[in-house]
């Protein structure tokens, strides 16, 4: 698999992500209090994974051309 392939499916997954955020955010607002808490703690968890998923991608999407700096290496 190449990275601009892993690319594509690390942005899907992202995709995938967000939509469950939509529905848990959705959720979160008829809950109740204890529920409100569970699903804000896994929204919450559910943005870093999402964020992670799209910094991963944007990295192998850009190896190749330069743009790709990390740490302060190339």
């Amino acid at each position: 698999m190449t990275l601009a392939r892993m690319a594509v499916s690390y942005r899907h997954s992202a995709r995938l992500l967000w939509e469950r955020i939509k529905e848990l955010k959705k959720a979160e607002e008829t809950a109740g209090p204890a529920e409100k808490s569970r699903l804000g703690q896994r929204i919450k968890d559910l943005n870093t994974l999402y964020r992670e998923t799209q910094e991963t991608a944007r990295f192998l999407e850009r190896y190749y051309d330069g743009r790709c700096r990390r740490r302060g290496r190339r």
